[in-house]
């Protein structure tokens, strides 16, 4: 099984366990708890484990797309690199950083978590772009490029789409 193809089960997985889309309902069903909280400058998010209690922190300077990206990203955090979460935790202050693995990672299980298959390729199929396709699901350009990838991985006969990695920073 390839890295991304873990990444995909593991949010399948949730999806399919809580029957939702939903990262804030997720995390509060994992027993992760949410904290917004006004105190980060350019902070968007961070995932912590404290005594072995598991929180994310949202910037509650976000609007309510973005921060519903960012706690899908860092559930991802909690699902695949919950080690990394001890210490100091993951800090992000962008989210589209795909030169680090696990921000990448991080990625992959977002756009995976928050971007239905179906939807996504009926979207395509009825000659939606990338930029339409985001505003259709209320999303983010990246995500949706790197759904795009993992379906093409799949086997499906789409162009994969260039991501930004320098966005939302």
């Amino acid at each position: 099984m390839s890295a991304n193809d873990y990444i995909i089960s593991r949010a399948d997985s949730l999806i399919s366990r809580f029957d939702t889309r939903n990262p804030f309902q997720i995390a509060k069903e994992l027993g992760i708890t949410v904290v917004h909280w006004d105190g980060f400058n350019r902070l968007k998010g961070m995932y912590r484990v404290i005594k072995r209690n598991r929180y994310i922190f949202i910037n509650s300077n976000l609007d309510r797309r973005t921060a519903i990206i960012v706690c899908a990203h860092e559930l991802g955090h909690d699902q695949l690199h919950r080690e990394l979460g001890k210490g100091n935790g993951i800090h992000e202050f962008s989210l589209y950083n795909m030169a680090s693995r696990c921000e990448y990672e991080a990625n992959v299980f977002t756009a995976e978590l928050t971007l239905p298959d179906d939807e996504t390729i009926q979207l395509i199929k009825e000659g939606y772009d990338s930029e339409q396709i985001a505003r259709y699901l209320n999303s983010d350009i990246n995500l949706v490029a790197l759904k795009v990838d993992n379906l093409v991985r799949s086997g499906l006969p789409f162009r994969a789409i260039d991501h930004n990695s320098c966005f939302l920073k």
